[in-house]
């Protein structure tokens, strides 16, 4: 944009741009759909968390992330509760049913802090969502 607004490019240029752009996020938003059985959208942003290292990918294979990912989202979305984000034992308990999961999956014991790490900051993303709504 800054190149749009010092003249250095056309009107059609800056379409380009935003057609290209367009396609990219259009792509990305049905990335989920290359699994088998399809990823949902909350658990594609699981399946990031935990594809974040290469290591796990390359040693586990895509499929048995996309498996990871499926449980993670079944198991948090049960033990989620209102107050998960400001309190510690909620934390700790989310925190252990993370590392387990991944343990019980098989990923590399060296990439599992960063990867419970990613997806409890992946869960903040969902609070509003997945939180129960008080009555």
């Amino acid at each position: 944009m800054t190149r749009y607004t010092n003249q250095h490019l056309t009107a059609a240029e800056v379409i380009a741009e935003l057609v290209a752009m367009a396609r990219e996020v259009s792509a990305d938003a049905s990335r989920g759909s290359q699994f088998s059985p399809p990823l949902s959208n909350d658990e594609l942003a699981f399946y990031d968390a935990v594809a974040e290292n290469e290591a796990a990918v390359t040693e586990m294979g895509t499929s048995m992330l996309a498996d990871i990912a499926r449980d993670l989202v079944k198991s948090l979305r049960r033990d989620v509760t209102t107050d998960w984000v400001s309190r510690d034992d909620v934390r700790a308990k989310l925190r252990s049913t993370i590392k387990r999961l991944l343990a019980k999956h098989g990923y590399p014991p060296d990439a599992q802090p960063t990867a419970t790490e990613l997806v409890l900051r992946q869960m903040e993303t969902f609070v509003e969502e997945w939180s129960p709504r008080a009555s």
